[in-house]
């Protein structure tokens, strides 16, 4: 009999910290009720309740365009002491049948919820999994995309770059509806998304070196506050925490 076979043990994939880090701005509603669903989850999933998890909401000071990639990056550096891993979590994603257990390959834990015309082998956004020494080897997300931008598919270009297969575990999850920062219209980028998506085609052609340059390597910011995140009525919770940090002017990208 394994280790994992004797009554009461754990196997070693429900056997990691795991760090959800949700990179955040302005999304109270969302957020409202993100943090009580997730709670629940992990409680109540008969698998993923083994699992050791922190929640950590890292909210983007300033009124700088969103940074998404940037705001991971801090997650992670900011969690990686008491994690084993991290999943990048979206805020209007709730899970309902999902796989939040550990990986040595980066892994997509949503399919069934997206509704963006998505591809289904190339997509890697919105809910994805990655071990931190992955995490560190692929030097985390590109810092440069301020605003709705590509920083999941240079992520999933940096995957498969440094040789990991991308696990696709298809989980469903219950879509928060809200307009798309993205799109102006079914199919029609906004201008934010036009530029950003302008600079990822430029960057595809450095993208090696890009690799080593623009990421947690590189990263600047400033953590303003971390305290215990307080819940509709004040209530505070063990192990879900929210961080403030500055990212600074885009003009230091």
């Amino acid at each position: 009999m394994s280790s994992a076979d004797k009554p009461g043990a754990v196997e070693p994939r429900y056997s990691k910290r795991l760090a959800i880090v949700v990179p955040y701005r302005d999304r109270a509603e969302h957020l409202a009720r993100f943090v009580p669903h997730m709670l629940a989850y992990f409680e109540r999933d008969k698998l993923d309740r083994q699992i050791a998890v922190t929640i950590n909401i890292i909210e983007q000071k300033g009124d700088a365009p969103f940074n998404r990639g940037r705001l991971a990056n801090c997650g992670f550096l900011l969690t990686q002491k008491v994690s084993d891993y991290v999943c990048i979590h979206d805020v209007d994603y709730l899970p309902m049948w999902a796989d939040y257990s550990w990986s040595q390959n980066p892994a997509r834990l949503i399919w069934h919820g997206l509704s963006l015309g998505e591809d289904h082998y190339s997509f890697f956004g919105a809910v994805t999994l990655l071990d931190n020494a992955v995490f560190a080897k692929m030097n985390g997300f590109p810092n440069c995309y301020w605003g709705w931008g590509p920083e999941d598919r240079e992520l999933g270009l940096r995957c498969r770059t440094q040789g990991f297969d991308i696990e696709r575990r298809d989980g469903t999850y219950i879509p928060l509806r809200h307009k798309s920062a993205g799109f102006s219209a079914p199919g029609v980028w906004t201008e934010e998304a036009r530029r950003t998506n302008d600079l990822y085609k430029k960057r595809q052609l450095r993208m090696d070196a890009l690799l080593n340059e623009d990421g947690v390597n590189a990263l600047q910011f400033q953590l303003v506050d971390k305290k215990p995140l307080a819940l509709t009525g004040g209530q505070t919770v063990k192990n879900v925490w929210h961080y403030i940090v500055d990212l600074g002017p885009p003009e230091a990208a």
